[in-house]
């Protein structure tokens, strides 16, 4: 710290100033520092430590594994982004290695730091000079021969460029300004885009308890960690209000919008944030499971659907004896639920059970439009028809799963994604085109039609669009989610695409991110 003081002393004596991280660039591409193909996760962020007392790491550590020759020491390591050099020492962690921290301009203006530690010099991987701007992919060191074994321990920070820190804390990671670095990366290559407009980041990793109501405008009610919010439509917090009690979701009800808490009571909102009239229900509810027109349907902690009225009073129908619900789909004529347990339930639209089918895992579902459902599983793609009997739709179909996703447009067109292939065809069900999508494709799928662009989302942040005539991929990006995330997305009429996953609620401009597609 003394020498950082005595040189910044020295550039004033002499009226000079070190480069700004401005100057150095505003980040237009973020990525790791190694291949993570080839590399893999040794450590994850915040995971205690024994070997440190059973400290949180603050970073990720990079292994290229014991079977590599020497362990990859000496392999480069590369700038995840461009910047201005803020610390740099081959010693600057003794025996264990050299450090170099980097701090970025991201779009917005803020700062972000990377810090890269357990590095050493070769004669083709030195490390930058102190102060100095290096570009995305500039190698600025090398893996180094340090404990246990060679590795790359990588940060992101939002605050303290210039001290090395020790790797781990006694505290929450979280809370003493670092960030998990896959999610800042995925989340930061999306916020990239030239589509991206703007991002409201929420409190719970899951996502919004429900998913979120659009108002006419085109503004956000949202729930998240016991708040009810409303974010304009270009991103910015409007209002947030600390909820009395436990909410499960916001709908609309007669033109207005309507909060439901988890102990059954019914009360709407107006649209500066104040509460109005309120009603008993007298049932305590879990998540929605279906809402859809006039239908509203919650689990409950007792393992019961319940289904209400128009009226948001009346209790239509109970059904016992239903597990979590993990999808549900609405066709004209029935509803189909699948649950954590694997079991695919068709109910009627008044609650009568039609069928329980045990699966070998979740499948996905879609409603025709002769008012039947569909459902892509393990066993093929079939056709449940109104009394719940199945009947298989297309023969020779990949197997479905978790991964996939199945859509019938409004021409009654199939296509049905799986395993980074999604398929197209027309009505008489002839093959029109396969295209191979990225691998990187995970967890659950969506499809969805708005106009002549398909849009596949997943609850692992992938949101890509397609032309349905080729399958061409118009606009592709990501941002962070998990197989625990809730995910949800709306197109609305101010040409924005809003996308709901994990903490994190991301407006893009529909025309720029389809690009050569739009008509």
């Amino acid at each position: 710290m003394r020498s950082i003081l005595l040189l910044s002393l020295l550039f004033m004596g002499f009226g000079l100033r070190p480069v700004t991280a401005q100057q150095c660039g505003v980040v237009d591409n973020l990525s790791y520092p190694v291949d993570t193909s080839v590399f893999r996760l040794a450590q994850d962020f915040g995971a205690p430590s024994p070997r440190h007392q059973g400290r949180y790491h603050t970073g990720e550590d990079w292994f290229l594994g014991r079977r590599a020759e020497n362990y990859g020491v000496g392999l480069p390591v590369y700038a995840a982004a461009s910047g201005r050099v803020t610390f740099s020492s081959p010693i600057g962690w003794g025996r264990d290695g050299g450090v170099v921290i980097i701090e970025h301009t991201v779009r917005e203006g803020s700062l972000l730091y990377t810090r890269y530690g357990h590095m050493r010099e070769t004669d083709t991987a030195k490390f930058p000079a102190q102060w100095s701007c290096v570009q995305a992919g500039e190698i600025i060191g090398a893996i180094g021969n340090v404990r246990p074994a060679p590795h790359l321990h990588f940060e992101v920070r939002v605050r303290d460029g210039t001290s090395p820190g020790p790797g781990y804390s006694w505290n929450d990671p979280f809370s003493d300004g670092f960030r998990q670095p896959v999610k800042a990366i995925r989340n930061g290559q999306a916020w990239v885009n030239p589509a991206f407009r703007w991002r409201l980041d929420l409190a719970d990793e899951r996502g919004p308890i429900a998913p979120p109501l659009e108002l006419e405008d085109h503004s956000l009610l949202y729930l998240d960690a016991n708040r009810l919010g409303r974010v304009t439509p270009d991103g910015r917090s409007l209002w947030r209000i600390n909820l009395e009690r436990p909410a499960v979701a916001i709908t609309e009800h007669e033109g207005r919008p309507l909060l439901t808490y988890a102990d059954g009571l019914m009360q709407r909102v107006n649209i500066d944030g104040t509460l109005a009239e309120r009603w008993e229900t007298g049932v305590a509810l879990g998540e929605p499971v279906v809402i859809h027109d006039d239908l509203l349907i919650f689990h409950t902690p007792g393992h019961h659907l319940i289904a209400f009225g128009p009226d948001r009073q009346t209790v239509l129908w109970q059904l016992p004896d239903v597990p979590p619900v993990v999808r549900a789909e609405v066709a004209a004529q029935v509803i189909g639920l699948m649950t954590v347990t694997n079991e695919m339930l068709t109910v009627s639209l008044r609650g009568q059970l039609l069928d329980r089918a045990n699966l070998r895992e979740i499948g996905s579902m879609a409603a025709a439009p002769n008012g039947e459902l569909r459902t892509y599983t393990a066993g093929g793609l079939w056709a449940i028809l109104a009394d719940g009997t199945w009947v298989e739709e297309l023969e020779g179909v990949p197997a479905g799963g978790r991964s996939r996703a199945v859509l019938y447009t409004a021409d009654d067109e199939l296509y049905f994604y799986d395993q980074a292939v999604l398929h197209a065809y027309d009505r008489s069900r002839l093959l029109r085109w396969q295209v191979q999508l990225p691998d990187t494709i995970g967890g659950l799928t969506r499809l969805a039609e708005y106009g002549d662009i398909l849009l596949l989302t997943s609850d692992h942040g992938n949101i890509v669009a397609l032309q349905k005539a080729t399958g061409g991929v118009c606009g592709i990006t990501q941002i962070f989610g998990s197989d625990r995330a809730r995910f949800w997305h709306s197109l609305g009429a101010d040409g924005i695409l809003r996308v709901a996953v994990s903490d994190q609620i991301l407006g893009l401009d529909w025309r720029t991110f389809i690009g050569g597609c739009a008509t």
